[in-house]
């Protein structure tokens, strides 16, 4: 899957969204439910950055490819540096810590967990230019585990919200209120849930006033148009 960039500086890679204006071969990039390393190959690929990728089912984290750029670990996010119960599904999509009651769990491992803080400290990570994050209702406790003073030296974050999926709806609203209270600026790019929001830290992103009411309040609706058009002509 390609990535998409437009004059604004707006970039798709894998489904999240963020500014890569922010992102250049001196960066720091943290992937999150790293999966096969997609996110962090093409990332690494489009601007030469670090980039460290964490996956916490085993089968797929061993078959991430290292790279200069790209180092892996295997580990659940989660709120403590404790074991976690993890949740093996029929769809790997949907592979998760083991916290809600979801039908289609075929088996449950135990995996090292550790905290996003207690990575940042033993990778010796001063900061973070882009986190994505795409863990599978961890994403709940990932945010409750991060001071304030951790979340406000991250320049953007983009996550993938699982409310498609578990009931966390009211979490993600309270998630959302607080990060605005940080002065993040949130952008939803998705219609129906927040399967692809973007935070942008006002106090460390010096982002074109053009860039940004573009991002803010046109990006969304510009990408729907392209679609539709998109489908008229493949028919």
């Amino acid at each position: 899957m390609k990535s998409i960039k437009n004059i604004s500086g707006l970039v798709s890679v894998r489904g999240h969204h963020f500014y890569s204006n922010l992102v250049n071969s001196n960066s720091t990039v943290i992937d999150l439910g790293s999966h096969l390393g997609e996110f962090s190959n093409q990332v690494s690929n489009l601007f030469g950055c670090k980039c460290y990728a964490v996956e916490a089912l085993p089968s797929l984290y061993s078959q991430i490819v290292e790279t200069p750029l790209i180092k892996k670990f295997n580990y659940a996010i989660s709120l403590t540096n404790e074991p976690v119960k993890f949740a093996i599904t029929d769809n790997p999509e949907y592979n998760h810590v083991d916290k809600w009651s979801v039908s289609n769990v075929i088996d449950t491992i135990t995996v090292e967990g550790v905290s996003l803080e207690t990575f940042i400290q033993q990778q010796q990570i001063e900061s973070i230019d882009l986190l994505k994050v795409d863990i599978e209702g961890a994403e709940i406790d990932l945010f409750h585990s991060m001071s304030d003073d951790t979340i406000s030296k991250i320049k953007q974050i983009t996550v993938e919200f699982h409310d498609f999926a578990f009931p966390i709806a009211k979490e993600i609203q309270a998630i959302k209120k607080h990060l605005k209270y940080l002065d993040f600026t949130c952008i939803v790019f998705s219609n129906k849930n927040n399967g692809d929001v973007l935070f942008l830290n006002n106090k460390c992103c010096d982002i074109p006033k053009f860039d940004y009411l573009y991002i803010k309040y046109l990006a969304k609706y510009v990408r729907g148009a392209s679609r539709i058009i998109e489908r008229f002509f493949n028919k």
